[in-house]
């Protein structure tokens, strides 16, 4: 397993380093074909000028600053240079003189490679000159060495842009991660939204009978109360005034009827409320509204309605939520209507107010106008916005009330 991941990463190394690799045997293959000919002396510092450029190919990483390079570029030309001038080793030093080009083509910066490629151009033609060379072959090498430089040069800046865009790719990536990742996290708060609703509707509903509660310990309990002393007074007022008596006994038939009622008509509305708890909300938010706000707010429900399904539940408490608080925050308005109808098998909720807004003036979709439209949209219904004569805004929702399949709901 071992001897695997030792040739597992010899592989990676060659790979990464695979031009590398192919220079250095290049220039081993150089200094041997020239070696069976040369002298001890030349032999020693041409070995000394291949060492040179091999350390100059495998410079280590913390020796890899522009500073680092240049020096070693200008030494190892320097050494070069040396060497030619020593044993007239010309056709050894041009080929040489290639790879420097090439290597600062792709290691230093654009323009410092630039002047220094320039000026060991310029320095080894000077040199070829006092060394009595032909100019026909230097301006050949002269050419040669410059077309290098912009070979080398495309290959820099073909590499870069691979670079570029896999670090592009890389990047996006990461932020497609990021994004994918946040978008987890809004399915997760919007099911928690969706949960603390259910539960918002609920209390709704509690807090509706609460007030119901409390209205028949007012209403009723009052009334009984007004009955229970009116009986007891009974005796006392038939023994002394007979006609008397008589109109007590109808007060007291008045008071129990009307209790009666009372008491059928409470019972009828939460008969209703537990057919419909979306209803109820909706009820008790305009309630919440009109007592902490100076809105004139009215809630009709046009004629009975089905049992709703939950998300149809919540997406009206949620439209009428956000069209309120627009209401109070933009609308300027004194009076809001509101009414929820059912026909054919379709729920309409119209919100009404009398604000600001004319048909002169654009509406212009923002936040809440757009959380509206999604909301009804997400449960098949649709949301219209018109301007009301003179002034004000008519926000008109409608929903599609079916089953699974298909059929309306009863009612």
């Amino acid at each position: 397993m071992q001897i695997k991941q030792q040739l597992a990463k010899l592989r990676q190394f060659v790979l990464n380093r695979g031009r590398t690799v192919i220079f250095s045997l290049l220039l081993l293959y150089n200094f041997i074909g020239t070696s069976n000919t040369a002298s001890w002396q030349e032999w020693t510092v041409g070995l000394l000028v291949g060492c040179a450029y091999l350390a100059l190919l495998w410079l280590p990483d913390y020796l890899r600053g522009t500073r680092a390079r240049s020096a070693a570029v200008i030494g190892t030309w320097m050494l070069t240079v040396f060497y030619w001038v020593m044993f007239h080793a010309w056709w050894t030093v041009a080929a040489l003189i290639f790879y420097l080009v090439g290597y600062s083509a792709l290691r230093l910066p654009i323009q410092l490679s630039i002047l220094l490629t320039g000026a060991m151009i310029t320095a080894d033609a000077a040199i070829f000159l006092l060394l009595k060379g032909q100019p026909d072959i230097l301006l050949v090498y002269s050419i040669a060495h410059a077309a290098t430089y912009v070979l080398f040069w495309g290959v820099r800046l073909k590499r870069e842009a691979a670079e570029a865009r896999k670090r592009h790719y890389e990047e996006l990536r990461e932020v497609h991660a990021e994004l994918e990742q946040a978008h987890k996290e809004l399915q997760q708060t919007h099911q928690e939204l969706e949960e603390a609703t259910v539960r918002l509707l609920r209390f709704a509903v509690l807090e509706e009978r609460s007030r119901i509660s409390r209205d028949l310990h007012d209403s009723i309990g009052h009334g009984l109360t007004s009955v229970i002393v009116q009986l007891q007074a009974l005796p006392y007022i038939m023994k002394t005034d007979a006609a008397e008596a008589d109109l007590s006994l109808k007060t007291v038939l008045d008071v129990a009827r009307r209790c009666l009622q009372d008491v059928r008509q409470v019972v009828h509305q939460m008969a209703a409320d537990e057919a419909g708890l979306g209803l109820v909300a909706l009820q008790s938010l305009v309630k919440q509204v009109q007592e902490h706000g100076d809105l004139d707010l009215t809630f009709i429900v046009d004629r009975p309605v089905s049992k709703w399904h939950p998300d149809v539940s919540e997406s009206l408490y949620r439209i009428l939520q956000e069209a309120l608080t627009n209401v109070i925050r933009h609308a300027h308005a004194s009076r809001v209507d509101v009414v929820v109808s059912e026909s054919d098998g379709e729920l309409t909720m119209i919100v009404v107010d009398d604000g600001v807004w004319s048909d002169r003036r654009q509406i212009l979709p923002g936040f809440g106008l757009s959380s509206m439209k999604a909301r009804s949209q997400r449960v098949g219904g649709v949301l219209q916005i018109h301007p009301v004569t003179p002034h004000g805004l008519r926000l008109v929702v409608k929903i599609p009330l079916h089953d699974g399949d298909g059929q309306t709901e009863g009612k």
